[in-house]
């Protein structure tokens, strides 16, 4: 038996999640934990390859109430299994996870796996450093440790050819639509194409940003970042500039990261949901 868990995690806050997680998981197992990461373009190159007593573990942030939409195609593709164990962890700044565990546990279920547990767990909000601060908290993580127990009892049940009842979470399945950012007056936030910008006064010409894009889609042109393609705003770019150079500056952006920062400052609890 093997745990092979995967994740998509482009600032580090859901493979956080995922290691507190999966450690105490294998332990409980005795079993090998190997990690796979879909984060950049070339970790989605390739399937993974499951053998009929993986238990799977899958991790992905929310982004506007679902799955990235970016990266969907290939979950759908990945999460073939026959009647393998499989647990859902999604990561959420905070605000809500909408659909977004419905959804994998969707995905999970199509693709002939088992699901035996969920969980919703806050993190820090990508867009702001006050949001979620300090998530996964004390309590969060004891919460992951005791989850951890129930997934070792229910992996081995299913395993063992028992049965378990159906996983049911809050949320749709199939879900056709995403959340709308607002802005700060509660009209709609457009700022689906916004891109970062890059002050080169202060940009030290490091090129992690180049390396960190989950999309490919910064260049290096006399060693100055040029933000091309597709940018889904995970602030990995941002996070990661050692000097503050990278900015999203973008009006609705901004009054957007605003409106959260104000109406979604109680802290939420994480959620866990266990198969019987």
């Amino acid at each position: 038996m093997k745990i092979k868990a995967y994740y998509f995690s482009p600032t580090g806050g859901t493979l956080h999640v995922l290691h507190d997680f999966v450690v105490p998981l294998g332990m409980l197992l005795r079993s090998e934990v190997e990690y796979h990461s879909y984060t950049l373009p070339e970790e989605r190159e390739d399937l993974p390859q499951f053998d009929d007593e993986d238990v799977i573990v899958w991790a992905t942030p929310v982004y506007a109430g679902r799955i990235p939409n970016k990266t969907r195609d290939y979950v759908c593709q990945a999460l073939h299994g026959r009647g393998n164990p499989s647990i859902a962890l999604v990561t959420f700044g905070n605000r809500a996870y909408d659909n977004a565990l419905a959804e994998l546990l969707g995905l999970m279920r199509d693709g002939g796996m088992k699901p035996v547990g969920a969980a919703a767990v806050v993190t820090r909000h990508a867009f702001s450093d006050t949001l979620g601060a300090g998530r996964p908290n004390k309590q969060d993580l004891t919460n992951l440790d005791d989850f951890a127990v129930l997934m070792a009892g229910r992996s081995l049940a299913v395993l063992q050819g028992k049965n378990i009842s159906d996983l049911t979470v809050p949320g749709e399945a199939h879900p056709e639509k995403y959340y709308t950012p607002l802005k700060i007056n509660n009209a709609p936030a457009g700022f689906l194409k916004a891109k970062p910008t890059c002050d080169t006064d202060i940009c030290t010409r490091c090129g992690r940003c180049r390396h960190v894009c989950p999309m490919g889609s910064i260049r290096v042109d006399d060693n100055i970042p040029s933000f091309e393609g597709i940018c889904i705003k995970c602030q990995a770019c941002r996070r990661i500039c050692p000097t503050g150079a990278i900015a999203f500056t973008d009006p609705d952006y901004l009054s957007h990261v605003a409106m959260i920062e104000q109406a979604f400052a109680e802290p939420k609890k994480s959620e866990f949901f266990v198969a019987r």
